[in-house]
């Protein structure tokens, strides 16, 4: 009597570890992949993706006259468009929130002309009604975007450097870079060009997404 009840504690423990260890493996898996989902939803979401949609379409269908094809940021790999970033500002005992720019939006309305017109107020107002933070441009194939970013810990720019490296090029920004392919396959449209956005979501919960479109001038 004795033997069976030490052999049933011991078929209980041996039941409780195999059960134990299940559930540690599962655990152990499960909430990395969670992590990874909830990094990566904020990548080419509806919101940046259309935002990288319109952002080309002024692009192309304004006749844009301007540098924004020149790779002269991002040591010749990319070329930052218009960067910004808010600050909460304290006045008055009152807290508001502001958008500081970084880099001004570059963007002209122009034509085939040398004649350069004002800064588009088509991409300012589209900028702006969408809290886009950043719009860069760089060449189709990011091979040599992707390895600028991971091997620099910071990015060239005339202005405001360490402005541009913490709310620009910062983590999140940099994780999504790496994510992405490399684009090495030609383009079946021609499109020798990209366009990244950064947009800010001021919800409950303030997050950016990122999102990326090819572009054929």
């Amino acid at each position: 009597m004795k033997n069976e009840k030490g052999f049933v504690l011991i078929e209980t423990l041996i039941a409780a570890v195999a059960v134990m260890g299940i559930f540690s493996l599962l655990y152990a898996n499960y909430y990395p992949l969670i992590g990874e989902y909830e990094k990566r939803e904020v990548y080419d979401d509806i919101d940046a993706k259309y935002a990288a949609h319109w952002t080309r379409k002024i692009l192309v269908e304004k006749k844009v006259n301007n540098n924004a094809f020149s790779m002269n940021s991002c040591g010749g790999n990319c070329h930052i468009l218009y960067a910004a970033y808010y600050q909460d500002v304290t006045s008055g005992g009152q807290v508001t929130r502001e958008k500081r720019a970084i880099v001004e939006n570059e963007v002209k309305d122009g034509s085939s002309s040398s004649v350069f017109g004002n800064n588009s107020p088509y991409m300012q107002n589209y900028i702006t009604a969408n809290n886009i933070r950043a719009i860069i441009i760089t060449p189709y194939n990011i091979t040599n975007f992707k390895q600028y970013v991971k091997s620099h810990n910071t990015i060239s720019t005339a202005t405001q450097q360490t402005n541009m490296n913490t709310h620009i090029f910062n983590r999140g920004f940099r994780d999504y870079i790496d994510y992405l392919p490399k684009y090495k396959t030609a383009s079946v449209n021609g499109a020798q060009w990209r366009v990244f956005v950064i947009v800010n979501h001021n919800t409950s919960k303030e997050y950016d997404s990122y999102g990326t479109i090819e572009v054929k001038i």
